[in-house]
């Protein structure tokens, strides 16, 4: 099977490398990078690193408080590895050049041979979902400690890999460890072939962010010099859908709360030409973000059209809606605003992270929306009553305290195994886990 499956990949390299290609010719910045898909590099890069794989921003996101762990506490360069040109950006938005980055290359043998050669990468972490076949059984050959950390495995996707079973089975066979969110994840790949004593439920690393102070105080700069006597309402991380029903949100809740301002923030900023024609069909008055322009009280819409802000956005929400989750895409990170000790709202496709929003709606730390009437009401409740909005923000910031560490048992996992299995690599001296 393993063969069945490098013989297909190479199969429709062309295919991929067409698409590349045309990629390539429309993003100038992409195209003198595409190579390294390939496992080819243009400059020489640090060698003996700890490698992390996060596939793009959302991943990027939850690596993050990882990454600074190991900058902080090891003697090896950091190299971090994306699958998209949104997560290299938010690499360096959250790391600068603080650490190396490449794209990862494709799961072809000799892709992978030539990547492993570049780095020698002395430790791999994946990020949450990812299953490389070929990356995988390389990483065995050559000795590389290789985790899958903060995993999850929606319902959908464990079906999915449950046809591949036999396959995946000895795919995993030679990875140290999954380390899971929940314990519904750790029986869901114990489902699609992994052993039962490489798993180990860590709970779920987003929870131990920090959000620098520094973040809060460039959020309410942007609120004095841009709308600073505006109620706000941050719609984050939108997907194409989703943009219409918030503005069809916003026009009942005016009615009510004619200082009401919404702050739209697209997961794709690139759609913004798409989201102002939704804007000016409905007769709404709109600024972007790039316009860098003050908000009127004739505006209705601020369209957040860059990169890298929707924490300080959040941190200046009088409420917050968490998007991804109002159409089937699977919700996002619903702990920032917390974080921010903003009230946050999110709706029923949550699927990413299904149980931490059940637990965190049994806390009552979170409000659940199913259509647009029940969005207006929480709005209108969190804006007209302060009591409520107090009992959100404590609610949902208890839930953080009490489920925090998820940090400290996965670089626990960690160094026990590379004790006990790659004795040679010395994390315990070098990166103090």
């Amino acid at each position: 099977m393993y063969y069945f499956y490098v013989t297909l990949f190479y199969l429709l390299l062309p295919f991929l490398m067409i698409f590349y290609f045309i990629k390539g010719r429309k993003n100038k910045a992409y195209q003198a990078r595409w190579k390294e898909y390939l496992g080819f590099y243009s400059v020489k890069h640090t060698q003996q690193v700890i490698w992390v794989h996060a596939a793009s921003v959302g991943e990027v996101e939850a690596a993050n408080v990882l990454i600074n762990y190991f900058r902080d506490h090891s003697a090896y360069k950091v190299l971090v590895t994306t699958n998209t040109e949104p997560g290299y950006q938010r690499v360096v938005a959250l790391q600068g050049d603080a650490v190396e980055h490449v794209y990862l290359p494709l799961d072809a043998p000799d892709a992978i041979q030539r990547f492993f050669s570049h780095f020698q990468p002395r430790l791999a972490i994946i990020m949450e979902t990812e299953i490389w076949p070929v990356l995988f059984t390389l990483c065995a050959k050559k000795s590389i400690p290789l985790f899958i950390v903060n995993a999850r495995l929606s319902e959908k996707s464990a079906q999915g890999y449950l046809k591949l079973r036999f396959f995946l089975q000895s795919v995993f066979a030679e990875i140290s460890g999954v380390i899971v969110q929940t314990e519904v994840d750790a029986h869901r790949y114990q489902q699609i072939g992994v052993s039962e004593e490489k798993i180990t439920v860590s709970g779920n690393i987003k929870l131990d962010m920090l959000i620098p102070e520094s973040m809060k105080q460039q959020g309410m700069q942007i609120k004095r010099e841009l709308f600073p006597e505006r109620l706000a309402f941050v719609v984050g991380s939108t997907h194409q859908g989703e943009e219409a029903l918030f503005l069809n949100v916003y026009q009942h809740l005016k009615q009510q709360f004619p200082e009401l301002l919404l702050i739209l923030v697209p997961r794709q900023p690139r759609r913004a030409d798409e989201i102002a024609q939704l804007c000016l069909a409905e007769r709404l008055n709109i600024v972007r973000r790039t316009e860098n322009k003050p908000c009127t009280a004739s505006i209705d819409v601020f369209l957040v059209d860059t990169i890298g802000e929707l924490k300080q956005m959040y941190a200046v929400a009088d409420c917050s809606f968490v998007a991804g989750s109002m159409i089937p895409i699977g919700g996002h990170n619903i702990f920032e605003p917390i974080l921010l000790d903003v009230p946050v709202l999110f709706g029923p496709y949550m699927k990413n992270s299904e149980l931490l929003a059940q637990q965190v709606l049994a806390a009552k730390g979170a409000i659940q929306c199913f259509d647009e009437a029940d969005i207006v009401n929480a709005v209108a409740l969190i804006l007209s009553q302060a009591g409520e909005k107090d009992r959100l923000v404590k609610a949902g910031r208890a839930f953080v305290e009490q489920n925090k560490g998820a940090l400290e048992r996965t670089v626990a996992v960690i160094q026990r195994s590379c004790a006990r299995t790659n004795p040679d690599i010395n994390l315990t001296d070098s990166c103090r886990l």
